[in-house]
């Protein structure tokens, strides 16, 4: 009992950075999951892409997560004096955020050539649902662009479930996802 009395103030710095860290991590997986939701806007010009911004947070969080639960275990369980403890749960944590960061940001984009998503506008085309919209969720559209047949993920404007076979229009493409509407009765046709 007198090892964690001693230790009060550096139990509580290494289970502070647990917290941290872990509400990091859990912020760059709700940033990830965010990102598929319906009818997303593009980024504005200049702005840094979400996987650079959810890398770093995952990277400084997992760091932070490790140092404090090495720390802990290295005070708590192996009873290491303090400096010891701080040292060495210092360097796991560095190691980590290091090592996930390269392996979530770098080696990713390492020679990868971003490809051109559509060589036109397919805004206010209409499309052909091949793969049924459910609420919420991402389906298949197709249309055709000449003498090619196009198909792109696709989700509803308005978030509800359109069926196969319906016709939609095309409202905007973002990353080769088109956000359809169901050609209604007083839809203006574009294309």
């Amino acid at each position: 009992m007198n090892g964690i009395s001693s230790n009060t103030a550096l139990i509580i710095i290494y289970a502070g950075l647990l917290v941290v860290g872990l509400a990091f991590v859990l912020g760059a997986v709700v940033s990830l999951l965010r990102s598929f939701t319906p009818g997303r806007q593009s980024r504005p010009a200049g702005a840094t892409g979400p996987m650079s911004a959810r890398a770093w947070g995952y990277s400084l969080g997992l760091g932070a997560a490790v140092f404090g639960a090495a720390g802990l275990l290295l005070l708590l369980v192996f009873d290491v004096e303090q400096t010891t403890s701080v040292l060495v749960a210092l360097g796991l944590g560095l190691i980590v955020g290091l090592l996930a960061l390269a392996l979530l940001a770098y080696l990713p984009s390492r020679g990868f050539v971003e490809e051109p998503l559509l060589d036109f506008d397919a805004t206010g085309r209409r499309a052909d649902v091949v793969i049924p919209i459910p609420a919420n969720g991402l389906g298949e559209v197709a249309f055709h662009h000449g003498p090619d047949r196009i198909n792109l993920g696709a989700r509803s404007s308005n978030g509800l479930p359109i069926e196969k076979g319906t016709i939609v229009i095309i409202e905007r493409v973002t990353r080769r996802v088109a956000v359809v509407s169901p050609l209604g009765e007083g839809s203006p046709l574009i294309r």
